[in-house]
C-alpha cells in the first residue's frame, strides 16, 4: 500500500508541476482546443509512465517485472475493444431520457460542448452537411476503432503503464474492488488541471473534477478486470484509446442537456458504465470470479 501511495503522490506532483509550468510559459490564454494545448494534453498522458519508470529505476526493478507487459492476443482483447461501443450506445439512449434532451442528429451539440467557434465551427457544419448521417456515424465509429487501437492506444499506454501496470503491481494482495477504487480516485484526481481548464466538462469545470473521479473509478473497474482477465495492460490501453476516440460521437446524436448529464463523460455515461459493470460482474461470477472474490496476485 505504501508503494501505491508514494506513486500516486509522485505522479500527481510531477504531472501538475510540469503542466503548470508549460501552461504559464506557453499556453496561458490559449483555448482548450488549441494546437498547443492538444499537444500538451497528449504529452500529459505519458507522465504516469515516466514516473513509474523512474521509480522502477530507483528501486532497481525491471519494467517488465510487474508481469502485465505482455502481447499475447486472446478473445478477451475483443471484449476490451467492444465495451466502449456498448457504453457509447447505452449512454446515447440514456442521454435521450434526461430532462430537456432528445435524440437528434446534428453538429450543434458537438460544437457547443467542444467550444468550437468561427471557421472551426463552420468546417464541422460543412462536413455534416456534405455526407448523409449514416456515413458520418459509421465513419466516426470506424475511424475511432482504428485510432483507438493504434495511435490513441500508444498515448493511452502512457497512462495505463502507470495506473493499471505499476500501481496494480503495487497493490498486490488487495481485494479487487478496493484496488479499483484507489486507482480510480488517484486517476481522476490526476486529471484535475485539465478538467479545470475545460477538458471534458467545459461548461462545469469545477464540478467536472468530481465527475471525472467517478468516471475514472467506473472505467477503471472495467479496465482492471480486462488487465487481470488478459494478464496484459495492452488491451486496457486499446480500450482507453477507443473511449477517447469515440466519446464525442454522443455529442452529435443528442440534443440538449449539459456536459454533466449527457454523453459518455456525463451522468448518462456513468449509468451506462455501471450497467456494463453489473453485466460483467454476473458473467465473471460464473467464470473467473476476478471481481467477486479476486485478490490481486
Amino acid at each position: 500500500m505504501k508503494k501505491a501511495i508514494i506513486y500516486s503522490f509522485c505522479v500527481c506532483l510531477f504531472s501538475w508541476a510540469v503542466f503548470g509550468l508549460v501552461w504559464l510559459i506557453a499556453l496561458k490564454g490559449q483555448q482548450s482546443n488549441g494546437i498547443g494545448m492538444q499537444v500538451t494534453k497528449t504529452l500529459y498522458m505519458f507522465f504516469p509512465m515516466i514516473v513509474a519508470l523512474f521509480l522502477q529505476l530507483v528501486r532497481n526493478e525491471k519494467p517488465s517485472g510487474t508481469g502485465f507487459i505482455k502481447f499475447k492476443i486472446s478473445w478477451s482483447w475483443l471484449i476490451a475493444v467492444a465495451i466502449p461501443f456498448v457504453v457509447l450506445l447505452l449512454s446515447v439512449l440514456i442521454s435521450a431520457l434526461m430532462p430537456g434532451t432528445q435524440l437528434h442528429y446534428g453538429p450543434e451539440g458537438l460544437i457547443a460542448f467542444s467550444g468550437l467557434e468561427g471557421d472551426a465551427a463552420d468546417q464541422i457544419i460543412a462536413q455534416f452537411s456534405a455526407m448523409p448521417p449514416i456515413a458520418v456515424i459509421a465513419g466516426t465509429l470506424i475511424s475511432g476503432l482504428i485510432a483507438g487501437c493504434t495511435v490513441n492506444a500508444v498515448a493511452a499506454f502512457g497512462e495505463e503503464y502507470g495506473w493499471r501496470n505499476y500501481l496494480v503491481d503495487a497493490l498486490r494482495g488487495q481485494l479487487f474492488w478496493k484496488a479499483a477504487l484507489l486507482i480510480g480516485i488517484a486517476w481522476g484526481i490526476w486529471h484535475a488541471p485539465l478538467i479545470l481548464l475545460g477538458h471534458n466538462y467545459p461548461q462545469h469545470p469545477v464540478p467536472g473534477v468530481g465527475m471525472m473521479c467517478v468516471f475514472c473509478v467506473l472505467l477503471g473497474v472495467i479496465e482492471l478486470w480486462i488487465v487481470l482477465k488478459t494478464g496484459s495492460v495492452i488491451p486496457a490501453a486499446m480500450m482507453h484509446g477507443t473511449v477517447n476516440a469515440i466519446a464525442g460521437t454522443s455529442m452529435f446524436l443528442v440534443n440538449g442537456g449539459s456536459d454533466l448529464t449527457v454523453g459518455m463523460q456525463g451522468l448518462s455515461g456513468i449509468i451506462a458504465m455501471a450497467i456494463t459493470i453489473a453485466v460483467i460482474y454476473f458473467y465473471d461470477r460464473r467464470h473467473d470470479g476476478i471481481m467477486a472474490k479476486g485478490i490481486l496476485l
